[in-house]
């Protein structure tokens, strides 16, 4: 209920289209039950001047069906304008809660992503929200505004011509209320389960899609089809549970009920015989039988609609359950950076406040330093980085630049003074230039040309027939894997941080590459403090600190000389690192 209340209020966004489009559907209602009064006064006309042998005036004849056939017409000229009324009205509630869901997300912590499949939260953001539109917004306050305004009057209608019938029909009400609720009890689960396998399908595609390379590498494409079956299976076998439900509760049961219904109805007209006169005239007869035979079919789309109900609060109850995560509190300081100066001072952290990652971490970097990170996988590298960004806060301690302590600022504006490259480097659909300077009005096209020439990057460009404008599809297939590192390096370059971060940056890049961007970075990193993060010593040999990471620890600190005479961890990566090169 909660879920539905919720959606009404979307209802406010849009208020004059609801509106009209609901006077729209009164006034479509209306005339299509009175369209039956007018064909009751022609039929009591002929019959009545046939049993009399009197001839009727064609001109009544015709100005009566003239009435019936303009009421006929602006009932249906009505609903079709409240129609598409209330179409407009929901696809831009549609938008403004995809839009409303997008940009939450996008102000989510990190932390939210991590055990969060990607397709999942796609799927309540485009798919969940086109359910909410077309079977909500659309089609459910549409025609249950309809039906429920065709059923109300209807039975006022019937009270009107017979009061005695009329009355007689109230005792199906609370027959049909319980039909309804007996209907949704078996109806929400299966639409529940519905979404979520919907749901694993988009994620069970997304993950195949985003692997293709390694599944076809493994040999794993059976065992990707037959997953995939599995919950395709699931979701047929859901499916055919719906039909048999709405088959046996929907048409089979309204058409006994509705039979059933006109039998007695024409039955007890069949007894209301006084002196062989009939008590109700043909005119009568045509319409009570109209409108008991219209009454079911709006009962029917009511029962009909409880399953797209359904669907629609599952979809509802996703999407707000996406709203109802909480975002970051976020200072409003604004973090002035000026030298550059780091100190994480004893800081400790953990994706699990239980299972510190980092333990009483104490280092200081001034300004225009070049730090190394190094250390085996889990060691806590990336995780040192992460906190410098703010994607987390850590347990204890805490990071201070140029002495502001991170947590008491705003988060945009700590990364607005930084760049960061990653591992596995990520480009945007669009074109190379675009890549670049995402965006930045401030980046301009020589901008992003000098910063791809500083990265090494000009072969590139110059075996492109558009350059810079070169289409990039998405994630940069196009491109190898070097080609894209160099383009999120220039990336970096551009935005002219006043941190660097350099995540691995180099491990998909050739030695030749690697030097390339070593002699950018020797002109770059004047003025600026660098963190490189590498598996590769040889990026890191120039670095004015290094520091070695062992289960969350420093465990080793100095320059490249230092370590290499401590004999240490580091000197044993350099030796190991020295015979696979030889």
């Amino acid at each position: 209920m909660q879920t539905f209340k919720r959606l009404l209020i979307y209802l406010k966004t849009q208020p004059i289209h609801y509106s009209v489009g609901l006077l729209l559907s009164i006034i479509s209602a209306a005339t299509s039950i009175y369209a039956p009064v007018i064909g009751k006064q022609i039929i009591d006309a002929i019959t009545q001047a046939s049993a009399q042998n009197e001839s009727l005036a064609l001109s009544f004849l015709m100005q009566k069906f003239g009435w019936f056939l303009i009421i006929t017409f602006v009932s249906a000229l009505t609903g079709y304008a409240g129609f598409l009324l209330f179409a407009f009205a929901s696809n831009q509630i549609s938008k403004s809660i995809r839009d409303e869901a997008h940009h939450h997300m996008q102000k989510l912590p990190i932390v939210y992503f991590d055990n969060k499949p990607a397709g999942k939260i796609s799927a309540r953001i485009v798919n969940d929200t086109e359910v909410l539109r077309n079977n909500f917004y659309q089609n459910f306050s549409n025609q249950v505004l309809v039906n429920l305004l065709s059923v109300l009057g209807i039975f006022i209608a019937l009270f009107i011509v017979s009061p005695k019938i009329g009355t007689t029909l109230f005792i199906l009400i609370p027959f049909f209320i319980a039909w309804q609720w007996f209907y949704v009890h078996l109806a929400t689960p299966i639409n529940q389960d519905w979404r979520e396998i919907v749901s694993e399908l988009n994620n069970q595609t997304a993950e195949v899609i985003q692997g293709v390379a390694l599944v076809q590498l493994f040999h794993q494409e059976q065992q990707m089809i037959d997953s995939f079956e599995v919950q395709n299976q699931a979701w047929l076998k859901n499916r055919i549970q719906s039909i048999r439900l709405d088959g046996i509760l929907s048409w089979d049961f309204s058409t006994f009920i509705k039979n059933l219904v006109m039998f007695f109805l024409l039955l007890y007209l069949g007894t209301q015989f006084n002196h062989g006169v009939l008590g109700y005239s043909m005119g009568t007869i045509y319409i009570l039988i109209n409108y008991i035979s219209r009454l079911f079919d709006p009962i029917l789309n009511l029962v009909r609609m409880m399953p797209t109900l359904q669907q629609s609060l599952a979809a509802g109850q996703r999407v707000f359950e996406l709203l109802d995560e909480p975002i970051e509190e976020d200072s409003s300081k604004l973090l002035q950076l000026k030298q550059g100066n780091i100190i994480f001072d004893n800081v400790t952290f953990g994706y699990q406040a239980n299972h510190p990652v980092l333990k009483k971490i104490h280092l200081t970097v001034n300004t225009g330093q070049t730090i190394g990170i190094v250390g085996h996988t889990g060691s806590g590298k990336s995780s040192l980085i992460n906190l410098l960004f703010r994607f987390y806060d850590p347990q204890e301690g805490g990071i201070f630049i140029d002495g502001q302590r991170l947590q008491d600022f705003n988060r945009e504006s700590i990364r607005d003074k930084m760049g960061i490259v990653l591992q596995e480097p990520f480009l945007f659909s669009g074109t190379i230039a675009s890549n670049v300077h995402m965006q930045n009005p401030a980046i301009t096209e020589e901008m992003v040309i000098d910063a791809l020439e500083k990265v090494g990057a000009k072969p590139l460009l110059d075996k492109l027939p558009k350059g810079i404008h070169e289409p990039v599809i998405e994630k940069g297939q196009s491109l190898s894997s070097g080609e894209r590192q160099l383009i999120a390096f220039a990336r970096t370059l551009a935005k002219n941080p006043k941190i660097l971060i350099l995540d691995e940056a180099t491990s998909h890049i050739d030695t030749q590459t690697e030097e390339i961007i070593q002699n950018a970075m020797n002109v770059l990193k004047k003025g600026r403090t660098t963190f490189i993060i590498a598996h590769r010593l040889s990026t890191i040999q120039q670095a004015d600190q290094i520091i070695l990471l062992d289960q969350g620890e420093i465990k080793e600190q100095g320059t490249h000389e230092s370590l290499l005479q401590q004999n240490g961890q580091y000197a044993q990566m350099y030796q190991l690192q020295a015979k696979v090169i030889h």
